[in-house]
């Protein structure tokens, strides 16, 4: 399995809507929302890097998502 950490920037009236729709997804083992740069904070896991950029891509596509920034678990 390949885990990652995905923060994302959202527009600030979109964070809601964004955050309820895709904490519930089957990739998300954990969502946060969070103050600082980013607004939220997702940790993903699929079986391997495609199913992670499947996800990212499709988070970015969604209006209001102002940029993402994806950290990959290193396998150690």
């Amino acid at each position: 399995m390949v885990r990652a950490v995905v923060l994302v920037d959202t527009e600030p009236r979109r964070t809601e809507k964004i955050f309820d729709s895709i904490k519930g997804l089957k990739e998300v083992t954990a969502a946060m929302q969070v103050y600082g740069e980013y607004d939220m904070v997702f940790i993903v896991q699929s079986i391997n890097t495609v199913g992670i950029q499947n996800f990212v891509k499709s988070l970015r596509q969604k209006h209001g998502v102002l940029r993402t920034v994806t950290l990959i678990e290193l396998a150690v």
